[in-house]
């Protein structure tokens, strides 16, 4: 009753929570998580998602801020292109100067000098034309023999020029009068000291009424002129942009911060790798964003290379910011949670004290103060409970010593099964000694059948086993039908160690002999056709073991067949119960084996509905009782 009791309130302790001597976790912990997680997981997720959301949104704004900025440059660098490409028109439309230019015509390099009077004129055009446009270096008029006309003083340029010798000059010849960009070069007209590189825009120029070439107008635009550009622009100083022309020259670069040039780092054997407009590279180990601009206009290209690092600047900040946040917040909630979970738990932690006690014997215990609220309720059931432990324990004691020793009485007097096998054993002894053979025989069978069923503890045997048990009950048969009883074996080799339920084919050989085969045995006694045959075969379809026991009975009737294997898998015959009730296989009387319908119902028990047992047979030919076993495969 102690034990009892004792189990009682470990079963009470353990329902409340306080397991805290088995269990490593205590319940101030788990309601300390149980806080945690409903306030920080929330909270998380919610800054989780805020944040990728608005980095997913912040990077998506960047990016599109970079590609806007590298279209406005191409707008921007388009306007001021056309501004060069009308100047470059304009002494088509003024004959003075196609005058001018008629009159020094030969080849190039082959002019002397000029009058004066032309120098005039000429210097008072194109110092017109560069007024107040200090993005022009120079602004020159060359005619075809060379003589060279210029807004720029005559010591700073030379009066004649020979543009055979420069290579980048060859590329105005065959433009028929198409202006045309020329990327960053020094120009041979400078007088020395000039040198500097400089990006011209040039065309040829031809006679409106016969369009033969009368020369050449160039244009020197500085390479601050392009930088101005961005000036105006908010554009990221750790960026680099560069400008190229159609054949994929550098025009104009602007760095980063750190000096070093993108444009080689983008070439690949001659030329510019193709990447797309817009798209995410790795150059050098670094991760840029790659934005390009193509201009119909000017065939000039705008290309952009950011850093990754740059456009997620303000990510990281807001990341930085969300942690901390997230931080603080989470040592807010762990305060809290601490203090709510301490004063929760702690009237149950003073209970588990006094359950402990309990636990260790001392009914005494009591718990002296307790809320309204629930954890009260408990208390005072707790006081209940030990006040009627202690009055149970006192009255139930003398009880339990006497039912101890009821049960001791009751274990001494059972009989040894030793004893039996000992006593069998002399028997036998006996026999053998007296020379009785049938009689040793009997005894060994009946002491192989005592011990199978009393020894094995175990429900499922091989049918090794099983075959085995048969043969002893078939051999003290055989005996007490003077031998006219026989029993075939025909047995697939490896079905002798599938798993089968215990006593699972002796009662269907004894409801073959007893039922079928019995008339049989007492009607004759001469052997030969009269006497009882039994075979009993077993074999193996995939899973499927099939086991079938056979005799040459007097067999059954149809209809009497039918109701019997209705009544094996619980149906039904013309709407009537067939559940066996006075048929002799199926009734089970004191001291007789299981019956058939007990066997069907172990085997849907033990392998499922898809196993079973089923009879048939004739009338005057016996009966064949078929035992389906779906196996399970091994390991299961």
């Amino acid at each position: 009753m102690a034990e009892r009791t004792l189990n009682f309130v470990r079963s009470i302790r353990d329902f409340i929570g306080f397991s805290s001597i088995r269990k490593s976790i205590n319940l101030r912990s788990k309601l300390l998580v149980l806080f945690l997680a409903l306030t920080l997981l929330p909270l998380s997720l919610q800054g989780v998602m805020s944040y990728a959301h608005f980095s997913q949104t912040l990077d998506q704004k960047t990016e599109q801020f970079t590609i806007d900025m590298v279209r406005q440059i191409n707008t921007n660098l388009n306007r001021m292109l056309k501004d060069f490409e009308r100047l470059s028109l304009l002494p088509l439309y003024d004959e003075t100067v196609l005058g001018i230019l008629r009159k020094y015509d030969g080849s190039m390099g082959a002019g002397t000098w000029a009058k004066s009077d032309d120098y005039q004129k000429m210097k008072l055009y194109t110092s017109a034309q560069a007024y107040d446009r200090p993005e022009i270096r120079g602004i020159h008029l060359i005619s075809n023999s060379g003589i060279l006309f210029s807004n720029l003083d005559s010591l700073a340029v030379k009066p004649v020029w020979d543009g055979s010798q420069e290579k980048w000059f060859s590329e105005l010849r065959g433009t028929e009068g198409v202006w045309h960009l020329l990327p960053p070069h020094i120009p041979g007209y400078y007088v020395r000291g000039q040198e500097a590189e400089y990006i011209s825009v040039g065309r040829e120029l031809r006679d409106p009424g016969t369009l033969q070439r009368l020369g050449y107008i160039l244009i020197d635009i500085r390479l601050e002129a392009f930088g101005q550009l961005l000036s105006n622009l908010n554009f990221e100083q750790k960026a680099s942009l560069m400008i190229v022309d159609s054949q994929q020259r550098l025009i104009f670069e602007k760095t980063s911060t750190d000096g070093l040039s993108a444009y080689a780092p983008l070439l690949s054997h001659g030329k510019l790798q193709d990447y797309a407009d817009n798209q995410k590279k790795e150059l050098e180990g670094r991760s840029y964003l790659h934005v390009k601009h193509h201009s119909g206009y000017s065939g000039l290209s705008v290309i952009s290379l950011t850093p990754i690092t740059v456009i997620q600047k303000e990510s990281g900040e807001m990341l930085t910011f969300t942690m901390g946040l997230a931080l603080l917040c989470m040592a807010a909630v762990a305060i809290l949670a601490v203090l709510v979970s301490y004063r929760v738990t702690r009237p149950l932690i003073r209970l588990k004290h006094h359950m402990i006690r309990v636990e260790q014997g001392d009914f005494s215990q009591r718990v002296t103060q307790y809320s309204s609220d629930e954890l009260g309720q408990i208390s005072r059931g707790f006081n209940r409970m030990m006040e009627e432990i202690h009055r149970l324990f006192h009255e139930v004691y003398v009880l339990e010593i006497q039912e101890r020793e009821a049960e001791l009485s009751a274990l001494q007097s059972q009989m040894n099964p030793h004893f039996i096998y000992n006593t069998l054993e002399s028997i036998n002894m006996m026999a053998v000694r007296q020379r009785h053979a049938d009689v040793s025989a009997m005894v060994t069978a009946l002491g192989r059948l005592l011990r199978y069923t009393i020894d094995k503890a175990d429900r499922m045997v091989t049918l090794r086993e099983e075959l085995a048990f048969v043969d002893s009950y078939v051999r003290i048969q055989q005996v007490r039908y003077n031998g006219e009883l026989e029993i075939i074996y025909d047995m697939e080799e490896e079905v002798n160690d599938c798993l089968v339920p215990k006593l699972i084919l002796q009662p269907l050989v004894e409801n073959a002999i007893c039922h079928g085969i019995e008339g049989r045995l007492a009607g004759g006694r001469t052997g030969g056709n009269n006497g009882g045959m039994i075979w009993v075969s077993a074999v193996l379809f995939d899973q499927e073991l099939l086991i079938s026991v056979r005799d040459n009975g007097k067999g059954m009737e149809q209809e009497e067949m039918d109701r019997l294997n209705a009544s094996i898998s619980g149906q039904t015959v013309s709407g009537q119960n067939v559940y066996p009730t006075a048929n002799p296989i199926l009734h089970r009387h004191a001291g007789e084996s299981l019956g058939l319908h007990n066997i069907a119902q172990r085997l849907h028990l033990v392998y499922g509905k898809d196993s079973g047992l089923t009879v048939d047979g004739s009338p005057g030919q016996g009966l064949v009782v078929t035992l389906s076993i779906h196996l399970q495969p091994k390991g299961d």
